[in-house]
């Protein structure tokens, strides 16, 4: 089956929080490294900040040919996060954008052990996962085929234990968010489209990252 991909995403909820997040570290003249960069949706925007390098890490081959071909100013590379393809203390800042809920079960440890690998001394990780909670669970499509939840202590715990200090943490989205993502993977499948658009269910989505919320934890991190 051809996998179809687009070439730009919304910057309204759970997006907007990840690029708010990088926007509040100065990357200018810095090595950034997104790994799970799916297409590239993150590099298209980061790139405006002029890092001194922009690196996007993805294990599916076609999302990699894409946004070599679309995204320019960055550079991709087939990898996951438990092999990434780059040398040791190569990044002064990593994304780490909802992607341990993918790993293998059991495998979080490893992860973060290759990510301290390609971390420079000093260097910032920004997190991001779905938070373990009744409603967030209960609301999210994906939960009940596998898609793991953590909760705020799972993750402190995990980065905590490989050396990492915490310097942000939070929790936002609201149900309205499991709401919209649900909706956006029904009509990805009905129209067959990589990006389908509500405007209205996008600003419901987007009111519910503005505070506190239940759906989503977001950390940013320095390596010791």
């Amino acid at each position: 089956m051809k996998k179809y991909f687009s070439k730009t995403v919304p910057i309204s909820g759970r997006v907007r929080v990840c690029l708010d997040l990088v926007k509040e570290q100065n990357i200018k003249g810095k090595v950034i490294l997104d790994i799970g960069s799916s297409f590239g949706w993150l590099e298209k925007e980061i790139i405006k900040f002029v890092p001194k390098k922009l690196v996007g890490v993805e294990m599916d081959e076609g999302a990699v040919k894409f946004a070599k071909k679309n995204i320019k100013g960055a550079s991709f590379l087939v990898g996951t996060a438990l092999d990434i393809p780059l040398p040791k203390n190569f990044a002064d800042l990593i994304c780490f954008f909802d992607v341990l809920e993918h790993v293998p079960k059991g495998a979080e440890f490893e992860v973060l052990d290759e990510i301290t690998r390609v971390l420079k001394k000093g260097g910032k990780l920004l997190f991001s996962t779905p938070n373990n909670n009744l409603f967030s669970n209960i609301f999210d499509i994906a939960w009940y085929f596998g898609h793991r939840h953590y909760s705020k202590a799972q993750v402190t715990k995990l980065l905590q234990n490989r050396g990492f200090k915490i310097e942000k943490i939070m929790v936002c989205g609201s149900v309205l968010s499991s709401l919209y993502l649900t909706w956006f993977y029904i009509a990805k499948r009905i129209f067959n489209t990589p990006q389908p658009r509500n405007r209205l269910f996008e600003w419901l989505d987007d009111l519910g990252y503005r505070g506190n919320g239940i759906t989503d934890i977001f950390i940013v991190v320095q390596k010791s």
